[in-house]
């Protein structure tokens, strides 16, 4: 399949991740794989093969023409391309360094998506932890270099995603109904330190914090049509949403932001469905119903069948297979369906 022989999108990868090179050979100083050394729990055998891995990997997200190839032995049409906050976050850079990372790692992203428009979509990364410099940029991506959005970590340095500082952010995202892609760039709290928990345990609870703050400090209130995704299925969050409901519904001081309960807000989010097993994926769809999951992989790594995932999970009607796989995406990034 070449680039130009799909004008028309059918299975769409809203998680699939890119490094650029130059940025990730700064970046890559500071993170949170510049940690593994000090990891007590890693001997010297699995950090050869981390890092053997680690090569592949990273090949995969820098390499167009392997990604072309890889996409098609998935099935996938079109991907969606957003930088790896593991790999290249910019949250450790000074205001100039991260906006000239952000602005290095945007260019190329647009070009990667103009060189192949048929089967590549492009979200741009942003200096979060500056918020001026990040609402800036945001416009720049949308306008300028035609991007549908940005994708952003659970936090912004020190602060969480419903701080006051970021609400200018989260105006020009509604404004310029711009993609918002909600990704976690790894815990580093030190309960997360062992045994690749930040990887398996924290990103999920990364990603349950970051909807808790959206919905606890009003994000959700006071901006109502902004596009929000958030990665491996919104993590912990959409599965425990009784007692979260509970809550609401008995301690005043958790609703102060909140004209609804929290489950209404989690359905004005939309999130991918890498979680692994089917009967999540199902209980996903149940709580926030079909039309708000998007397929995803989280390419190169995650999912290595991402469509098959999404069309063997026998509890799923065939209409909200298709939503899944190519409809929602379509309708949300505004492409020919």
């Amino acid at each position: 399949m070449t680039s130009s022989s799909r004008a028309r999108p059918r299975a769409i990868d809203f998680h699939a991740h890119v490094i650029v090179p130059e940025v990730y050979a700064l970046a890559a100083q500071h993170n949170i794989f510049s940690e593994l050394p000090t990891d007590p729990g890693v001997t010297d055998d699995m950090r050869k093969s981390i890092k053997a891995r680690a090569v592949t990997v990273l090949a995969r997200m820098s390499d167009l023409t392997e990604r072309l190839v890889n996409m098609d032995a998935m099935g996938v049409d079109v991907q969606v391309l957003s930088a790896s906050l593991v790999h290249q976050g910019l949250e450790w850079a000074d205001a100039q360094t991260s906006l000239h990372l952000a602005r290095t790692t945007n260019d190329w992203i647009a070009k990667a998506v103009a060189a192949h428009p048929a089967r590549l979509v492009g979200l741009g990364t942003l200096p979060l932890h500056v918020p001026a410099l990040a609402v800036a940029e945001l416009e720049r991506c949308v306008r300028e270099l035609r991007l549908k959005g940005a994708a952003i970590s659970t936090t912004a340095g020190a602060m969480e995603l419903g701080d006051p500082q970021l609400r200018p952010f989260w105006a020009k995202a509604e404004e310029l109904g711009a993609v918002i892609y909600i990704h976690p760039g790894g815990n580093r709290d030190r309960r997360f330190k062992r045994f690749h928990l930040w990887n398996s345990v924290g990103q999920a609870f990364e990603e349950a914090m970051a909807i808790s703050s959206l919905m606890y400090d009003g994000v959700l209130e006071t901006f109502p049509r902004l596009k929000i995704c958030v990665s491996h299925g919104g993590g912990y969050m959409p599965y425990y949403m009784g007692r979260i409901d509970r809550n609401y519904a008995e301690k005043a001081n958790t609703r102060v932001n909140m004209s609804k309960p929290p489950i209404e807000y989690l359905r004005m989010l939309y999130f991918d469905s890498c979680v692994y097993e089917r009967p999540v994926l199902r209980h996903l769809v149940e709580k926030v119903g079909a039309d708000r999951v998007l397929l995803g992989s989280d390419y190169p790594v995650g999912e290595t069948k991402p469509i098959e995932f999404v069309s063997e999970t026998d509890t799923l009607s065939a209409v909200q297979k298709k939503q899944i796989i190519r409809t929602n995406a379509a309708t949300f990034f505004g492409l020919v369906n």
